[in-house]
Parts: structure tokens; sequence; C-alpha cells
């Protein structure tokens, strides 16, 4: 299977960027995806939306993109309903939840997860929840779970965040590069020196990934950060 993980910086050509290049991925992990057009609808399991969020530039949504994989998308108020508290989810608008079901029958759970960078810190608490919540449903308790994240930080600052999602067996992948640059800067994609975008995943599915920052300049796209593509090599032991 393979996921791509991008922040579309809430343009509509991204929806289009995405869907012409929908042979690069099963799965997408979105942050501030706006509305998508009708026949982006007509061409993509988008999903149910809201797509806009009261103080928000856009939803982190996951969009289903071929058909050799099914998802079921978690709503994100049940998982709030199952919280023991407020502040274990904090805001629903900054996650998306999911199962994927592979060829073979093998599942896994994916979340699309957005930040400002003093809210990343949170991430493990409500990743937490989200495990929390699939194991009541009667997902398996050792669901593994890939994360894809516009956290907003960078590697070598002083979060947590990188140290905690490893506490909790979610450990960083990648993708180790540049992801994105800065418009108010003045910069474009060949300037771009910073990542902002990360991929977490359970250790029991880590060594079959393979994680990849599309960060050519010629294949950047529309948006201000660039697309990860999250390879999986698919078990054949099921």
């Amino acid at each position: 299977m393979r996921v791509v993980c991008w922040n579309a910086e809430h343009k509509r050509d991204s929806w289009r960027f995405l869907c012409d290049r929908r042979g690069e991925a099963d799965v997408a992990l979105l942050q501030e995806a706006c509305t998508p057009p009708e026949e982006i609808t007509r061409r993509l399991d988008v999903g149910p939306g809201p797509w806009v969020h009261e103080g928000w530039n856009g939803a982190r949504a996951i969009v289903r993109i071929s058909n050799r994989v099914w998802v079921e998308r978690i709503p994100t108020r049940d998982i709030i309903a199952s919280a023991p508290s407020v502040s274990a989810i904090d805001s629903p608008a900054r996650l998306a939840a999911g199962v994927a079901t592979l060829p073979g029958g093998e599942q896994l759970g994916l979340v699309s997860f957005e930040s400002a960078g003093y809210w990343a810190e949170r991430v493990p608490a409500m990743i937490l929840q989200v495990q929390r919540y699939c194991e009541k449903q009667g997902w398996d308790a050792g669901l593994p779970f890939i994360v894809g994240a516009d956290l907003t930080t960078w590697w070598d600052s002083d979060t947590t965040v990188f140290g905690e999602m490893m506490r909790i067996g979610l450990p960083l992948i990648g993708p180790h590069a540049a992801t994105f640059y800065s418009r108010p800067s003045g910069q474009k994609p060949v300037d771009a020196t910073l990542q902002l975008d990360y991929v977490f995943a359970s250790r029991l599915i880590a060594h079959r990934l393979t994680v990849q920052a599309l960060n050519d300049p010629g294949d950047w796209g529309p948006s201000d950060h660039c697309r990860i593509v999250i390879n999986l090599e698919e078990s054949q032991h099921l």
C-alpha cells in the first residue's frame, strides 16, 4: 500500500494535482484541505468533511484514492465522546482518523494530524485516544498505525513530541528532508530548507515502511508543503 501525506495549503488546485497523480498512492492523509471541487468528488472518495473549521484554513482528511484498499473513517465526534476528559482530545479539527483494510485482509490505523508548534506536544495524547477508541470498537488491540503530521515544528527544536511518540510505540520514520518553503519570505521550492512534516509508525510495521519527500522543485505542486510518499510492503503471512 502507498500513502501520500500532504498539507494542501487550502488550495483547490491541490485537489486537482492530487487527482492527476492518483496513481501515486492508494490513500492520502491531508492537512489544510479545502472543500473539494465537484469534479474531484466524482473521481476520489474524499470523505464527508466538514472542510472548513472556525479559525482554521481547512480540514484534516483521509482520502481513498484507489480501489485496492477500503477505508473506514472514524468520526472525530465519536473519539471525543469516548475521551475521559475534554483535554484528552483538545481540538477535533486537528485530526482525521480511520482504519484501512488491505487486499490481503491486513488492517492498520491511519491518522492525519496538524498542529501549530505549541500544540505539537499534545499529539501523543490525542493519538492514544484514537487507539483506545479503536480497541473499544473491536479492532485488534495491536492494530498498527501510520501517522502523517504537519507539526509546524522542526526536527532539532526542543519539543518533546518526538520522544513521546517513540515512548508510546510510534517512532519517527522520516523523511528527514526539507518539506516546506516560506512564501512570505519570497522563497520558492528550490529554496526549501525546513522540515515541518513527519511520518510516525508503529514498531510492528516500521521495518516495512519507506518514506520519501517529493521535494524536487519540478514535482513540488501548488502547496507550500511538498508531498510525502509512504510505501508499506504488504505482509505475505496473513
